[in-house]
């Protein structure tokens, strides 16, 4: 149960940092830039936060197992984005490099120890 809140918390922490960091790099006094190249890492935040809120909602442990590999999948694609250069960025990006990907594989590791320990039970 706790690595569980745990995967939450990272995916939580990371989907705020992403999209701060989409913000950021949006310019001075820009505000939210809904561009093609910006609009794929809302769309992917959005849709962690969509798998976010039902993973608060879930009790039982086989789709605790299954929401805790979307959270992954979802933190992973937006990794990708980035590493892939889908999802332009400036100068400000540099301010969250560190947590953009550190914290996926933090969430990865979680995920893999969750997923292991839920089995033995």
């Amino acid at each position: 149960m706790k690595k569980y809140r745990w995967i939450q918390g990272i995916a939580a922490v990371y989907g705020g940092i992403y999209v701060a960091a989409l913000y950021y790099a949006s310019g001075v006094h820009t505000g939210f830039k809904l561009d093609d190249h910006q609009l794929t890492g809302y769309v992917i935040c959005g849709l962690l936060l969509g798998c976010l809120v039902w993973s608060f909602l879930v009790r039982t442990r086989g789709l605790r197992r299954l929401l805790a590999l979307v959270l992954l999948g979802c933190c992973l694609a937006l990794l990708g984005v980035t590493l892939f250069d889908i999802v332009n960025f400036n100068e400000a990006f540099w301010y969250f490099i560190f947590w953009v990907y550190l914290l996926p594989i933090m969430e990865l590791i979680e995920t893999i120890e969750f997923i292991i320990e839920t089995r033995i039970r």
